[in-house]
């Protein structure tokens, strides 16, 4: 196995270390959204 910068693991540790960190941000963001929007149906709902 050859886990030395430039060699084939290393890009794959590389590109799946991004791929997560960019899932995880992507999670984060529409957690976010969604309980945005659900506090703005609820708020809306409560008023009415």
């Amino acid at each position: 196995m050859d886990l030395l910068p430039g060699g084939y693991n290393f890009i794959h540790i590389v590109f799946w270390g991004v791929m997560a960190l960019v899932s995880v941000g992507t999670m984060v963001v529409a957690t976010i959204l969604g309980t945005g929007l659900v506090l703005l149906f609820l708020e809306s709902v409560g008023k009415a």
